[in-house]
């Protein structure tokens, strides 16, 4: 079949009768990228000889040319299953669309991995747009295969989530790679972003929860700001009713015969809430009811409490009770009560610090439990064989909790943490055996902390997780394939560099350690001399800057542990203390990171906040082409 010939267009796309947004928007990218592969410009018309059809053969009737609706939803039941499929003149991109919530997202990934399997691209990276950077895309003036089958019955994991919160606290939705980012999610099988309610609040206003509904991505939203959200203490566009003056007993009792007293923008605190006031329980779940009737994207309410371990309510009904057991109580009534009325929508609890234990027999099956891996300590990663979460204390707890009939979700740090969050750290090769493990294990999903410029520091893990939770199959090396096209003729010396800090990486040291243990242990003139031969080998401009990307993130991770300085009471280092005597370091920050006031920067993040006295001379590593 052809679709561009000597780079003109020989073919056109098919949409339903009333295509939904996901199948314009799947029309939408196949055009753009086709576009950019060959310069040729498809459309929608029925006049070509060849035909792209968009959309299974109940919404096509076009499709069933090519196979019966009976066939289709036998090959591909869903959720988020996808066919690639051609026949003669005519090629089938079709996802499954009747299971919950999942809004044909298997027809943008079948536009996707259409471009990727068959085509030659790699959708696994971005930049901001006046810099050559970040996907690879093929250059061919011909577009012709012969007939080609592909097909994704289902998801294997299917809560992937985006844990977005943009720096260190709330921080700004505005930031302006933001639409890259909830791109890159999509591409990259992320069906869900979990964030703060200012940010997703933020999103509604700037445009950009219109981009992730077109894409089929979903919110859980609240965080640590679900109360504020939901009960605010002043009021809110939703909830006018200022509920510490006109409800002082639902919030905990202290001690000194006082309520707790909200304060703007401070989330610690805790169990901030009478959590067995049975009115409050009511208020709350009518609350729910009506914000998520008025928000329907967001169809799991993240309801947690403030950070911090402080004291309970020590009211006569509380204070018999652990705190875990109350926060438990608390929101499974509130889900018991929502599901009622909104079956569709679950209410997430955070499972960690002194919340983790579980302390329930039985649950409702519309809460979530979100555990996160902060307990006694954090855990350990990076062993192929998934040995840090297999029969650790983190696995056993979440089967307690799965025991009590609530979904289960596992909450993790890809990023790092503290003053180790932005450095290397090569953890990628465990998640093949990690989600699979998931898979048996029936855990509903998982979600990592990410942020929009923070790509780059992470890129392999990020891309790794949600391609491998959609698809067990895939091993690290599968996927190390097709994210290492971005990097041209010096794939294979990246490649090495990706492989060495893997195997490196095994298990030895808690997450907060690994960069430091990474460094310890590689061979740091072997990295820097593959970097000088991946970029001396590399023609494409767009490949040389994917190239010193990457590469910045081991130099940024090898200077800041050069030599740190120590706080004056002898603590550990915090972020950007190490001695900068050249300025390299403050030079990268100033002129690349995406984190400091939410600048555009690279997609990456140089979060350096101590100036250097010395200039910098940029070398050909900091020259972008």
């Amino acid at each position: 079949m052809k679709i561009v010939e000597n780079g003109k267009a020989v073919c056109g796309i098919i949409l339903p009768k009333i295509p939904t947004p996901r199948e314009k928007f799947a029309a939408d990218e196949l055009i753009k990228y086709i576009k950019l592969i060959s310069g040729a410009e498809i459309s929608v018309s029925e006049e070509a000889d060849n035909i792209i059809v968009i959309g299974e053969p109940e919404r096509n009737p076009l499709a069933e040319k090519i196979m019966s609706q009976k066939e289709f939803e036998s090959a591909v039941p869903g959720p988020e299953g996808f066919i690639i499929k051609s026949y003669g003149n005519m090629l089938l991109l079709a996802g499954s669309s009747k299971n919950q919530g999942e809004q044909e997202r298997g027809t943008l990934y079948a536009v996707y991995e259409f471009l990727e399997r068959f085509l030659g691209c790699s959708l696994s990276a971005y930049c901001k747009d006046d810099v050559n950077a970040g996907e690879f895309i093929p250059k061919r003036d011909n577009i012709e295969f012969d007939d080609i089958c592909y097909v994704k019955k289902c998801s294997d994991v299917q809560y992937r989530t985006a844990i977005v919160q943009y720096s260190e606290w709330v921080g700004d939705p505005n930031h302006k790679l933001n639409e890259k980012f909830i791109s890159w999610l999509a591409k990259n099988r992320y069906n869900r972003i979990l964030t703060w309610a200012d940010i997703y609040e933020g999103y509604k206003d700037n445009g950009m929860l219109a981009e992730a509904e077109k894409r089929g991505i979903l919110f859980s939203v609240g965080h640590h700001q679900a109360i504020t959200m939901l009960l605010p203490h002043k009021g809110n566009k939703y909830f006018p009713e200022k509920y510490s003056k006109t409800h002082p007993e639902y919030y905990k009792l202290l001690e000194d015969g006082t309520r707790f007293v909200v304060e703007d923008d401070n989330y610690n605190g805790q169990l901030i809430l009478c959590m067995r006031n049975e009115d409050l329980i009511r208020q709350m779940t009518e609350n729910v009811i009506k914000w998520t009737d008025l928000n329907p994207q967001a169809d799991v309410i993240c309801l947690w409490p403030y950070d911090g371990r402080n004291e309970q309510c020590c009211c006569d009904k509380c204070k018999n009770y652990s705190k875990s057991e109350n926060y438990s109580y608390f929101v499974n009534r509130i889900a018991e009560s929502v599901s009622k009325v909104r079956p569709n929508i679950k209410i997430d609890k955070i499972s960690y610090l002194d919340l983790i234990e579980c302390t329930d027999k039985e649950l409702s099956s519309s809460m979530i439990i979100d555990e996160a891996v902060w307990h006694s300590k954090l855990r350990s990663v990076g062993r192929p064989d998934g040995g840090c979460f297999k029969d650790s204390e983190f696995e056993k707890n979440i089967l307690e909790w799965k025991k009590t009939g609530a979904k289960v979700v596992y909450y993790d740090y890809l990023m790092g943490i503290y003053s180790y969050r932005q450095k290397w750290l090569p953890t990628a090769d465990e998640m093949q055996a990690v989600c699979k493990r998931f898979v048996e294990l029936d855990i509903y999903g998982l979600g990592t902390q990410m942020e929009a410029y923070n790509m780059w520091n992470h890129i392999f893990n990020f891309y790794t997780y949600g391609r491998t939770a959609y698809d067990t199959n895939l091993s690290m090396e599968d996927n190390l394939e097709r994210f290492a096209r971005i990097f041209g003729e010096g794939a294979p010396y990246i490649k090495e560099i990706i492989r060495m800090g893997e195997t490196i990486i095994d298990g030895q040291t808690p997450i907060q350690s690994v960069a430091k243990y990474l460094l310890d242990n590689i061979d740091k003139d072997r990295v820097y001399s593959l970097y000088e031969k991946a970029l001396e080998v590399t023609t494409d401009i767009l490949c040389r800057n994917n190239i010193r990307l990457i590469r910045m993130v081991w130099r940024y991770t090898d200077l800041e542990f050069n030599n740190p300085m120590l706080e004056e009471d002898g603590t550990k280092p915090h972020i950007s203390r190490a001695s900068d005597e050249t300025g390299e370091l403050w030079y990268m920050g100033e002129n690349f990171d995406s984190f400091i006031n939410s600048k555009e920067g690279y997609a990456i993040s140089i979060p350096v906040k101590k100036r250097s006295n010395a200039i910098f001379v940029p070398d050909k590593w900091y020259l972008f082409e």
